[in-house]
């Protein structure tokens, strides 16, 4: 009966030890009655007993007996007995088919490799030689805006920017300037002495969109907007008028986060926009330059897969693009130019997009169909820095 009480650990060394190591002694001395003085005894056991009086015992094998003393057979078998009986006992084999399976070895992650472009990627090199005569050259630029553009940490010299592409006519967007003070304290730091610069700027929200146009000859009008209230509170287009054609600086809105803004970008701007430059084409020829927040094409975008519902691919967009300004009687001269190339224009700021030239073709010269003829080149100058965009620069025959 369990009364709560331990019963007393036995010490070692006590009568039934002593008992057990006299018999294994006895035993020994059986077994060898005939060895010779000085031979090395064929058993050396040591015996200990634990706290908790299980025996263990530790036994050494026969060491070779000297000169004129063999062993006898007994010894030897007295000797594997012992050593025998204190050997741990061997783990149980497992029956065939029931061994326990080894954790699988984990698998080595594939890196994966990028795809390579649909197109050969466009360079400098790919351009026609330079225009032999007169010309009449429009550079295109969404900035990101302009007075951090302007500041001497980013070493951007707009000046000698275009004086470098010869452009006659330069298209800002994205400007994010106010009216008065702020446009004011740019001008003198454009470069640009002399020249003659139209700011057009959101009055719907401060440091918001805006686009500017700056020529080098004096254009024979200028407007704002498209003439819709509903439209041109955001500062989205400068238009110039020059002796053979229109000049339209268009920074078109970008649908939004969510997509909040689709809506309104396909079933109202695209269309009223359209009309506005199909009206202007009807008098001369126009060419459409800017920042117009679509990539047209699955060539124009590195990722088309994963972007279907991104902002400027959507199918939405991409069918308003081209039922609304492709199909009206505009060219996109550099996809006519070089239709199987991949040129970015966008890269985002985040991981180094630029670098791995994973982009975006948002930014476009349009010409309409009787200006064609008159299109020597359309190129992307991809290696400008300052903005998340790069320049466009559309070279006319004169």
């Amino acid at each position: 009966m369990y009364d709560g009480m331990l019963a007393p650990k036995r010490k070692p060394g006590g009568a039934r030890g002593k008992k057990k190591a006299a018999a294994t002694e006895a035993a020994a001395e059986q077994a060898e009655p005939s060895a010779a003085p000085g031979a090395v005894p064929a058993v050396a056991v040591a015996t200990a007993v634990r706290e908790d009086s299980a025996v263990a015992v530790g036994v050494s094998l026969p060491a070779p007996a000297l000169s004129g003393s063999p062993l006898s057979a007994a010894a030897t078998e007295a000797a594997a007995a012992a050593a025998a009986a204190a050997a741990p006992a061997a783990a149980p084999e497992e029956p065939d088919g029931e061994a326990e399976a080894a954790p699988p070895a984990k698998r080595k992650r594939k890196v994966a490799t990028p795809k390579p472009p649909p197109g050969p990627v466009f360079e400098h090199s790919m351009r026609p030689a330079p225009l032999d005569g007169p010309g009449f050259r429009i550079m295109s630029w969404n900035v990101a805006g302009l007075r951090a553009l302007l500041k001497e940490e980013k070493k951007v010299d707009l000046g000698a920017l275009v004086a470098a592409h010869s452009a006659d006519v330069v298209c800002l967007q994205e400007i994010k300037l106010q009216e008065g003070k702020h446009c004011e304290e740019a001008l003198p730091r454009l470069g640009l002495e002399g020249w003659h610069c139209y700011w057009n700027c959101s009055t719907a929200r401060k440091g918001y969109s805006g686009t500017a146009l700056i020529s080098r000859h004096e254009p024979l009008s200028v407007s704002y907007g498209i003439g819709r209230e509903e439209h041109d509170s955001e500062g989205r287009v400068v238009t110039a008028e020059f002796d053979s054609l229109y000049v339209v600086n268009c920074y078109t809105p970008n649908s939004g986060d969510g997509l909040k803004r689709l809506e309104y970008r396909v079933n109202s701007w695209d269309k009223d926009f359209s009309a506005y430059v199909r009206g202007l084409s009807e008098r001369k020829g126009v060419v459409v330059a800017g920042d117009l927040n679509c990539a047209h094409q699955e060539i124009d975008i590195h990722n088309p897969k994963g972007n279907r519902k991104s902002a400027g691919f959507t199918q939405e967009e991409r069918d308003s693009f081209a039922a609304n300004l492709l199909s009206q009687g505009f060219v996109d001269a550099f996809r006519h130019q070089y239709p199987d190339v991949v040129g970015y224009t966008y890269w985002g700021y985040r991981f180094n997009l630029r670098a791995k030239n994973a982009g975006w073709r948002l930014d476009y010269a349009l010409v309409s169909d009787s200006l064609l003829p008159r299109v020597h080149e359309c190129y992307h100058a991809y290696d400008v820095l300052g903005s998340d965009h790069c320049p466009v620069v559309l070279v006319l025959r004169a």
